[in-house]
């Protein structure tokens, strides 16, 4: 995806996440549901975490370093409304910014905009689907194209950064096949952790689905039952008990 398409996103995502913290503020009961994705959040747990991001990427781009996110404090007001603001003002900033201004970002090889971009439209989707979630209607539908991307993200950032001994192992490998898009992963656990590579390979366990569903199971939102699966499932189940962020 381009900075384009990851910014038209962005804006609907956010949009739609303003839409149901509105409701919310509307019918105050709403806030109690709980979010089945997400432990023991409530949705209103989940809107101010929301808030807090887009408050905390905002003020470290700001400041050129990180911001500490425990001394982001809720301001006066509505969460609705600090919701929208705080998304606001992130979008601002982005749109003042070009993908390849420089930037800092947790990530030391990804100093730019550019990380940015494309983790503020994963982390508003991924949200979106969570509140929708919480509703308990069927969430709006990720494309193929992103929700690709997402898995990529996964490997390429938060498993490098976050998680770089995770799901170790003897030589145990999970084929993961997009059934509606171009991604293929197979993932091969090693004693000092997984090791991705972007491609097709006959594997211990496969699991076959729609790119959406492949990003919510390597997520944790959806487990392996609605994906198609070929071998030892239980290095499915293993891998949602150990690849947690």
């Amino acid at each position: 995806m381009n900075a384009t398409g990851y910014a038209e996103l962005r804006a609907a995502e956010g949009a739609r996440l303003n839409e149901i913290a509105a409701d919310a503020e509307r019918s105050p009961d709403m806030w109690a549901r709980r979010v089945p994705s997400c432990g023991d959040w409530t949705l209103e747990a989940l809107i101010e975490h929301c808030a807090t991001v887009w408050t905390f990427v905002r003020s470290s781009i700001t400041a050129g370093a990180r911001v500490e996110p425990a001394t982001i404090a809720k301001p006066p007001g509505s969460v609705s409304q600090w919701h929208a603001d705080a998304f606001d003002a992130l979008t601002g900033l982005m749109t003042g910014r070009p993908p390849d201004a420089e930037a800092w970002s947790w990530d030391p090889e990804q100093q730019s905009m550019s990380f940015w971009w494309r983790r503020m439209a994963h982390e508003a989707t991924m949200h979106r689907w969570d509140a929708e979630a919480a509703l308990g209607i069927t969430p709006a539908s990720i494309a193929p194209e992103l929700a690709v991307d997402g898995v990529d993200e996964l490997f390429d950032v938060y498993v490098r950064l976050r998680l770089p001994d995770g799901f170790a192992g003897n030589g145990e490998t999970v084929h993961l096949h997009a059934t509606d898009a171009d991604g293929e992963w197979v993932i091969t656990r090693t004693p000092d952790g997984m090791q991705v590579e972007r491609t097709h390979a006959k594997s211990d366990v496969a699991a076959r689905g729609p790119a959406q569903d492949l990003l919510l199971f390597v997520w944790g939102r959806i487990g392996p039952e609605r994906l198609e699966t070929f071998g030892r499932t239980d290095l499915l189940e293993e891998w949602q008990r150990a690849v947690r962020f």
